[in-house]
């Protein structure tokens, strides 16, 4: 469904008022379940509700009744879109006129909400290469692109511990050197950017006894030492390495388990 609508005077929904649940079958998503109250908006009783699943240009329109009567449509199915693991969703309210009246934006699932994750990953025809790391999500945060050209790649990539030793250590190294090298975090303390907050929080977590470096912006002058920096990304790194059980698998895997 194609939507054409006009954006002026809109009013925003609480995000409280809405919850949206992702339906999955054998782990793949196949549809979404919402529920939406407007019973304390003033909404007129006639105007049409819409839920919007969308992931940057790539959108599906669903109708949900009017504000009086709510009604979830039969089909929420969300195969057709491509990349189903990373959708966010909105909810319009539109009056006879077409107008939107009413509007929440960048909604997330339960389930997202609940993990929160840091990483998203898309599976794409990317060539001959195995994955990259896009700064394409919100904010500039970074997705994982995995080539889905590789047979039973989605398996492989959460389950195979020669795949997570050999890609993961390098994606964190690769986020970490563009987020400092390239953006530039304005605050180690509080940054802005919340996929800063999210990458800075998860590199303290692995390193919990080591303070971060104070300065993370190039920008900032002669208070910025290149050297300390890059010795912190390698020890994220490195500590990552170290926690993870991944690394006795896979030698015991070349080895035939003897070490």
């Amino acid at each position: 469904m194609k939507r054409r609508f006009n954006y002026t005077g809109r009013r925003k929904i609480p995000l409280e008022n809405i919850t949206i649940t992702l339906n999955r079958e054998k782990g793949r998503i196949k549809s979404f379940s919402a529920t939406i109250d407007l019973s304390n908006m003033n909404l007129p009783a006639d105007a049409k509700v819409y839920i919007e699943a969308y992931h940057r240009t790539e959108q599906k329109l669903f109708e949900y009744g009017i504000v009086g009567n709510p009604v979830a449509p039969r089909d929420t199915s969300l195969t057709e879109l491509a990349y189903t693991e990373n959708l966010r969703f909105r909810i319009l309210v539109v009056n006879q006129l077409g107008l939107i009246i009413a509007h929440a934006d960048r909604i997330t699932t339960v389930q997202e909400t609940d993990k929160n994750p840091i990483l998203p990953v898309e599976f794409r025809d990317i060539g001959q290469q195995i994955w990259q790391v896009r700064f394409e999500g919100d904010e500039g945060s970074p997705l994982l692109i995995i080539n889905n050209r590789i047979p039973n790649i989605e398996n492989i990539s959460r389950a195979a511990p020669q795949f997570i030793i050999f890609v993961y250590p390098a994606v964190f190294r690769e986020v970490l050197t563009y987020m400092v090298f390239v953006e530039g975090v304005e605050s180690p303390v509080d940054p802005p950017v919340e996929w800063h907050r999210d990458w800075l929080d998860f590199a303290k977590r692995i390193l919990p006894a080591e303070e971060l470096p104070e300065n993370l912006n190039p920008q900032n002058g002669d208070s910025f030492d290149k050297e300390e920096v890059e010795n912190w990304i390698e020890r994220v790194v490195e500590e990552f390495c170290a926690s993870r059980n991944e690394w006795i698998q896979y030698i015991e895997q070349l080895t035939g388990g003897e070490i």
